[in-house]
């Protein structure tokens, strides 16, 4: 009774100290992109900036990308060379993220761009029918495998479903069909984020309450979450810190306007910015707030997951662990790798990759989206239907 009693006292301790340690993590993001965003400018083109007379090439941004991708591996690893380090290792996560981060934004700010006028991979004039056509196959499988793989659940059908009229949606065009402003798009858009919520209440609700309840899985799940949002926010284009130079714009000077954005798949009212003194800009509509939050709450589930299951002293297996982070980490590296592309082969090779992934009006580029959502959701949902395995006891108590 004594033992048990001082290893919960133990496990709380040490959850406060790992508490500290998140926190300053996070408080270290926020430093190192304010860092990033406070260099004075001189010029920026080119994938090159001049700062105080010291030119800064894109590329350096890898170094921190590689450097923060060391960390997270080494982390988990950490118990192999000496068990009781084993308690670092979402701490060690956090840090190699916070430093990745960095550099994968140091790399989308830098990016030259000599994709806005590149062919795609793919030719922009089958966007259209290829969309339509994939969209279509996406919803019929939805239909047939929610039949007879979840006929009592047809939920799953319903969300698979809305994910293939994502895709097919902007391949209207080829009918004729398509508009930006057509309530067919807005219904596509909500109806997701409903029904994603729905099957997440529905089927994981019980699992996402025990994540909340754990104070470590809690705050790594915000944490991996928020640098997500971050990311995304950077490589999509929402904020940026070095702006691209505009014709009869001023960048000395403080912008805000409200304009109609075409993303995604119809027109949101959204909100122009720049700030010439931070220096911060960016353009925030609400759908993309809608996309961006729903991405970043799926991968602050899973890191969550990751978290409870690496941390709950069961017997959760490495190649358990690995089957959470290892698609995680796949739905969160494409605009990551899209960006090296252009590093590594150049703006000329690399910018048809970069159309997959960063381009926010290719169509190619919501197959990864919607691929993602897909993974992500089913880790969640697959988590909980284990009645075979014993649900873990949280790991820290909540304050």
């Amino acid at each position: 009774m004594t033992s048990s009693t001082d290893r919960t006292a133990t496990d709380r301790s040490d959850g406060r100290f790992g508490s500290r340690r998140l926190g300053r993590a996070m408080l270290t993001a926020v430093l190192l992109v304010a860092g990033l965003g406070s260099m004075p400018v001189a010029s920026a083109h080119g994938g090159t900036v001049t700062v105080n007379g010291f030119r800064l090439e894109q590329w350096f941004g890898l170094i921190p990308l590689v450097v923060g991708l060391g960390i997270v591996v080494a982390s988990q690893y950490l118990h192999r060379l000496r068990p009781a380090a084993a308690r670092y290792r979402l701490q060690g996560t956090i840090v190699g993220l916070v430093v990745g981060i960095f550099g994968a934004i140091w790399i989308v700010q830098l990016s030259p761009y000599e994709w806005l006028t590149a062919q795609p991979i793919v030719p922009r004039a089958i966007h259209a029918p290829l969309m339509l056509l994939v969209g279509a196959g996406i919803m019929l499988a939805s239909v047939l495998v929610g039949q007879f793989r979840w006929s009592r659940q047809p939920r799953f059908a319903g969300l698979g479903v809305l994910l293939g009229m994502w895709v097919a949606y902007p391949g209207l065009s080829a009918l004729g069909l398509y508009t930006e402003t057509n309530s067919l798009g807005y219904l596509v858009v909500l109806g997701l984020v409903v029904a994603l919520g729905y099957v997440l209440y529905r089927d994981a609700g019980g699992l996402i309450r025990r994540l909340l309840a754990d104070r470590t899985a809690r705050q790594f799940g915000v944490a991996v979450g928020a640098l997500s949002v971050l990311f995304f926010a950077f490589s999509s284009g929402m904020l940026y810190l070095i702006p691209d130079d505009g014709t009869g714009v001023s960048l000395s000077e403080q912008i805000v306007s409200v304009l109609p954005v075409a993303d995604p798949l119809v027109m949101w009212p959204a909100v122009e910015f720049w700030y010439p003194t931070v220096p911060i800009g960016g353009v925030i509509s609400v759908g993309t707030v809608l996309l961006v939050t729903l991405f970043g709450t799926l991968i602050g589930l899973n890191a969550a997951l990751f978290a409870f299951q690496s941390g709950s002293g069961t017997s959760q297996t490495s190649a358990g662990i690995a089957g959470i982070a290892a698609p995680q980490a796949c739905c969160c590296c494409g605009p990551a790798l899209s960006q090296i592309a252009v590093v590594t082969l150049g703006p000329s090779a690399g910018a048809p990759i970069y159309l997959l992934f960063g381009d926010p009006s290719s169509s190619i580029g919501s197959l990864f989206f919607v691929a993602s959502v897909a993974v992500l959701t089913g880790l969640l949902v697959r988590a909980t239907d284990r009645p075979d395995e014993p649900q873990p006891e949280p790991a820290t108590a909540p304050a």
